[in-house]
């Protein structure tokens, strides 16, 4: 199938709450198998297997493996973005430097640490789509705009700034919760001692601006 062709394919989208269901237990049981058997040991017949659904009725509703991975890439996603939204709450009402790096490290973790082999496989082998690439550079230039707003007056690059503590942020949340060597310590910890690190790098971004 060429992609002019894929392009058109359209979802299936359950109405009645069976439907609802029966869609709902696919995506669940695609999640699992995704986590555990990775991008090479992921096919549609294991897949209805594990949701217990035949594969026929797996496919009503999606036409091919991309299709269910693109839902499950949509649901990971959309977690980002509530976090990013609530961020901007917190934000908007909190003018403390230190407010700000916790939360964005928070932030990380929660997004991290929720199901680590499911990121790592997600991060690292799974084909994206067009849709869900733009999605996630789209999310990533929200969470820089949102921290280089907040850092506006509080020091001389506020968009360099932010694009650092950014950065950081998620490189080393990746690193810690989901590569297999990357030396995993408690969520409590490592907000503690990731947020004292930037913290000290922002009030010396502040200092230097005043």
């Amino acid at each position: 199938m060429t992609a002019a062709k894929l392009r058109q394919v359209r979802l299936r989208r359950p109405k009645q709450r069976r439907a609802q269901t029966t869609v709902a237990a696919i995506v669940e049981g695609a999640t699992r198998v995704l986590a555990e058997r990775g991008w090479s040991g992921f096919n549609t017949n294991i897949v209805a297997e594990r949701a217990g659904v035949s594969i026929g009725s797996l496919y009503e509703y999606f036409p091919n493996k991309q299709a269910i991975i693109d839902t499950i890439f949509s649901e990971h996603l959309a977690k980002g973005e509530a976090l990013v939204s609530a961020a901007a709450d917190r934000f908007s009402n909190e003018d403390s430097l230190d407010t700000l790096v916790m939360s964005l490290v928070e932030g990380f973790i929660i997004l991290h640490k929720d199901d680590p082999r499911l990121h790592r496989v997600l991060s690292s082998e799974v084909p994206l789509s067009p849709e869900t690439r733009s999605r996630m550079d789209a999310l990533r230039r929200g969470v820089f705009s949102l921290v280089a707003t907040a850092l506006e007056g509080q020091c001389d690059k506020p968009k360099l700034t932010a694009q650092l503590l950014v950065e950081t942020a998620d490189s080393l949340t990746h690193r810690w919760f989901t590569e297999e060597d990357g030396g995993p310590t408690s969520p409590e910890t490592m907000t503690q001692e990731l947020t004292r690190m930037l913290s000290a790098y922002l009030a010396r971004a502040a200092k230097t601006h005043h």
